[in-house]
């Protein structure tokens, strides 16, 4: 391929006769249109350029898929996790705060310097911290080999946040019901000194042409509930300062909405990690209100008729771990010394171990990894099938009686699951099987102060405790129907005078003969 210029088409007169043979002896001054021919030996060196990014790109996806560690960038709603490790990151993301639905997500700014908190289990993120942790493991290993290995580019260039992949639905049930009783509370608090309810005489006192400040439920719902979807941490309700609300008429109909409603009993308070205030429960005729308010000249006090109910659990009735909710003990008749070692110790790990309103239990992360460092020891366990000797074997004894204990204290149940094989320490239907990283055994303290597990080994019984406020003296039974090998448990609900509030299926197991 020659190229000439345009400026100097030919400079000798042999390269001049050449040009005449190519363009039929015509010469002109603009020469031909060049075009760019890849030789044999250009598509070569491509080719080989090609291979080389290939085999550059396998072997960095193959580095990829063979580490041990989280990839760089790797977080969790900021929290570092690259370059470590399942059980380090699970500890990092705990010191963080990271534990389950306790753990606050979005504060909620309202009108008067009030503000709400919105916790992970009413936001969709009540995972543990190990499934944080196990997520933060997993990005980018569940694809091929280019899949993972771009996955391990973007979040080493770009940063990944894994807490997307932990979101469950948003409880809007839940937090319809917080946010409702929190302005409530807040405009009740905001209209102190314009507003005074009477007990005694059942009457509520509103001045005439004061000022009320109220928040609206239904945009602070709305607020919150953008700012959760969006992952925010804070959430701003408040439209206007105090100085800026212009003064307006009452309308009855919505301070019915804000301070109506049923009484509440004295309640742990996870917040401030105090117990709150008994609130009564206030209903007034809106109608007749407004007669009377219409009536009523500027400045005057009117007294409108209201029914009152106090709450029945006051908070000078209140105290922490007052009431024995559940105990169960079962034999540990014919246990050998390592069995009752390991029985022993995951008594101790579960010890004392204190559940504030909201937060889950976890059998596994309590009492760990049955290790021999850990001081387990081997003894006759179930697995596939057969009697084998494991570490740990008997700690399963322990998760079965606090089953009983959780039933009993009428907690929520979260995870479950019978043994293979029915046991002879406790009742069909009421085991619980348990095995480091699955099955585990889970529930949740659903009551509306905090709960204390008490358990211990003496005179060759495991004894279980569940402390908590009985707030209203109910209580649950457990019983069982035997239908062959399936076993169907009960739970019953009775209020402070034994009457049945509610029975329902609380699960059904099936065992195998031996």
């Amino acid at each position: 391929m020659r190229i000439f210029s345009s400026k100097s088409i030919y400079t000798s007169d042999a390269a001049r006769a050449e040009y005449e043979r190519e363009t039929g002896g015509v010469v002109t001054a603009t020469p031909p249109k060049s075009r760019l021919h890849l030789r044999p030996q250009d598509w070569l060196i491509l080719g080989l350029i090609a291979a080389v990014l290939c085999l550059l790109m396998l072997g960095g996806a193959c580095l990829v898929s063979n580490r041990t560690t989280i990839f760089p960038g790797v977080n969790v709603n900021g929290v570092r996790l690259s370059g470590m490790k399942t059980a380090q990151a699970t500890a990092t993301t705990k010191l963080a705060g990271w534990d389950g639905s306790d753990r606050t997500v979005l504060t909620v700014m309202l009108p008067g310097e009030n503000s709400m908190t919105v916790r992970s289990g009413i936001a969709g993120w009540s995972q543990s911290a190990r499934t944080a942790a196990e997520t933060a493991m997993n990005y980018g290993r569940e694809g091929n080999l280019l899949g993972n290995f771009f996955a391990y580019l973007r979040s080493s260039l770009f940063g990944y946040n894994v807490a997307q992949d932990l979101g469950d639905e948003i409880d809007a049930d839940a937090l319809l019901a917080q946010v409702n009783d929190t302005v409530r509370q807040v405009n009740l608090d905001l209209s102190d000194g314009n507003l005074e309810m009477d007990e005694a005489a059942q009457i509520l006192r509103i001045t005439k042409g004061a000022e009320l400040l109220l928040a609206d439920p239904d945009e602070v719902y709305q607020k919150t509930l953008t700012a959760l979807e969006n992952h925010m941490d804070v959430a701003d309700c408040v439209t206007k300062t105090d100085s800026d609300v212009e003064a307006k008429e009452i309308d009855l109909q919505q301070l019915h909405d804000q301070i109506c409603g049923d009484p509440v009993n004295a309640y742990f308070d996870t917040e401030t990690m105090e117990i709150a205030d008994a609130r009564a429960g206030v209903q007034f005729d809106v109608a007749e209100a407004q007669r009377l308010w219409d009536a009523a000249a500027a400045g005057d006090v009117v007294e409108i008729p209201c029914v009152i109910t106090p709450a029945a659990f006051q908070k000078d009735e209140a105290s922490l771990f007052r009431d024995l909710l559940a105990v169960k003990s079962t034999s540990l008749g014919g246990s050998g010394w390592n069995r009752v070692n390991n029985v022993t110790l995951a008594a101790s790990k579960i010890h004392n171990v204190v559940l504030y309103p909201g937060q889950s239990f976890s059998y596994n992360e309590t009492v760990g990894q049955r290790t021999w460092d850990a001081g387990f020891r081997e003894a006759a366990a179930y697995a596939d099938g057969e009697v084998v000797q494991e570490l740990g074997g008997g700690i399963c004894q322990v998760s079965s009686t606090l089953y009983w204990c959780a039933m009993t204290a009428n907690l929520k149940i979260l995870e479950r699951t019978n043994h293979m094989f029915s046991v002879g320490y406790i009742e069909p239907g009421m085991d619980a099987t348990v095995s480091w990283g699955a099955p585990d055994f889970r529930f949740e303290n659903n009551r509306t102060f905090p709960i204390s597990i008490v358990a211990y080994v003496q005179n060759g019984m495991l004894t279980v405790e569940i402390w908590g406020t009985n707030v209203d003296g109910s209580y649950a039974s457990i019983d069982y129907y035997v239908n062959g090998m399936t076993v169907t448990t009960y739970r019953h609900v009775f209020d402070a005078w034994g009457n049945e509030l509610s029975s329902e299926v609380e699960a059904v197991s099936t065992y195998r003969t031996h």
